[in-house]
């Protein structure tokens, strides 16, 4: 790890490609995280809708628990995500610095 340092360190450039690929998955991670808050604002709206057109009551209190249990498995996403992501970037430095070094 600390050859991984010392590489960026010395080159600017392979710290700037650093960057950018640490930017891009950021960006994937952000995509990934709106699309399924989209998803679950959107399943709850319908869900709403079909309470009001089947004449039920609209509970409140109801809502917040499935928003809540929403929450809580955006939160295992996210970390899941982040976890792969995190993965995947160690991967691919260690890819790039191992060619680097075969030069």
């Amino acid at each position: 790890m600390e050859d991984l340092v010392k590489i960026f360190a010395d080159n600017p450039v392979y710290l700037g490609i650093a960057v950018v690929l640490a930017g891009v998955i950021l960006f994937g991670i952000i995509k990934k995280l709106i699309k399924l808050a989209l998803v679950v604002a959107a399943v709850l709206v319908i869900y709403v809708a079909y309470l009001v057109w089947t004449g039920e009551e609209v509970n409140v209190d109801r809502i917040k628990e499935g928003v809540q249990s929403a929450g809580d498995a955006i939160s295992e996403k996210v970390d899941e995500i982040t976890k792969s992501a995190k993965e995947k970037a160690v991967e691919k430095s260690q890819e790039a610095v191992g060619d680097i070094l075969d030069k």
